[in-house]
């Protein structure tokens, strides 16, 4: 008995000198923030370059409710375009050939938003005045003569896709969605439409709408989560996401003409989006990284990816090109110490901003 009491005890012994010190949780060592700091948080969205690429036109919370701003692509202070307290505003573009702008702006905080035109006077109109339906705008047209949107203004159930006429400011039906689809990007010249239709919280069917024919197209074959991304520069082709038979989402292409698909691209993550600059010399790709937002910017030409620049303390989380795609704004996050959101202008030739 006693030589197992004298065993016990030096086990105990031994035990205690092994002992490691536990480390603190992250509970215990994650940094702590005041309301104040908190509440001082300023978020930035949009990025229009103005025709002239002298400023950009983004959005700030910084009155504490959004407006409008523009910012000196050079660099310098922002400065507000609106002032309201009540409505938020959302700057959208500005015009392709002056510095006219479009914005979106709801009703004192009912969500419901409509499309403005602010002159260059400072008055305004809204091009979309339907009381109680949404309009969403949807890009310019290829030629730069219109834009594109979408409203509920027919039926509050489904988005239709317009037209309107920068001359006139008249709206013209392109599309009438009366089976609840998500409407993709229309091509460049106006043939096509993706559809998307959900089966459940994942999955969607995608479809390729002819506008000419009123044909229906599915494009993939197998139940799976699938979205369209762009069209090729050459329209021949559409690219979309697919987790078809793979854990993330792939890039993929389907020819228009042969009606198949090929895979351009799989990454160890999803592929969250990718699309083509105005005239087709970059393709830009998103990719989820461990919920991380990696960004690619490929040279079309060459195949090869460029060299986004980099700066202490801050990931890039979104890019946006000007029309001749020699400028590039890239919208950073900071992430320390806390995450506000700040522009950078890069030009790609000169490599500067």
């Amino acid at each position: 008995m006693k030589q197992l009491v004298v065993l016990c005890a030096i086990v105990l012994i031994w035990g205690c000198k092994e002992e490691k010190p536990v480390e603190p949780s992250i509970a215990e060592t994650m940094k702590t923030y005041t309301i104040e700091q908190m509440m001082d948080n300023e978020a930035i969205g949009g990025g229009s370059f103005s025709p002239d690429k002298s400023k950009m036109l983004i959005s700030s919370n910084r009155s504490g409710i959004y407006n409008m701003y523009t910012v000196p692509t050079s660099g310098g202070e922002m400065m507000p375009v609106t002032q309201s307290d009540s409505a938020s505003v959302f700057g959208i573009s500005y015009f392709p050939k002056d510095e006219r702008m479009l914005f979106r702006m709801d009703g004192n905080g009912d969500e419901i938003y409509h499309i403005y035109l602010r002159d260059v006077d400072g008055t305004h109109k809204d091009l979309t005045p339907d009381e109680g339906k949404r309009a969403s705008f949807y890009g310019w047209t290829d030629d730069k003569k219109g834009f594109y949107y979408t409203s509920n203004k027919r039926d509050e159930r489904f988005t239709d896709l317009y037209e309107m006429d920068l001359e006139t400011f008249t709206p013209k039906m392109l599309y009438q969605n009366n089976d609840g689809y998500f409407l993709g990007g229309l091509s460049d010249d106006k043939k096509y439409l993706p559809l998307i239709k959900p089966i459940n919280t994942n999955d969607a069917d995608l479809f390729l709408y002819g506008m000419e024919d009123k044909s229906f197209t599915k494009i993939n074959t197998n139940q799976s989560g699938n979205s369209p991304e762009d069209f090729s520069p050459d329209g021949k082709s559409l690219y979309y996401t697919s987790d078809d038979g793979n854990e993330f989402s792939q890039l993929m292409k389907y020819d228009i003409t042969n009606k198949t698909s090929e895979k351009v691209m799989t990454k160890s993550w999803d592929i969250m989006g990718s699309y083509f600059t105005e005239n087709g010399t970059y393709q830009v790709t998103y990719i989820n990284e461990d919920a991380k937002n990696t960004i690619e910017v490929m040279d079309v030409a060459s195949g090869e990816n460029i060299d986004l620049p980099s700066f202490d303390g801050m990931a890039i989380t979104n890019v946006g090109f000007s029309d001749d795609e020699n400028g590039c704004d890239s919208m950073l996050e900071a992430l320390i110490p806390l995450p506000t959101y700040t522009y950078i202008t890069w030009n790609l030739k000169s490599k500067s901003n």
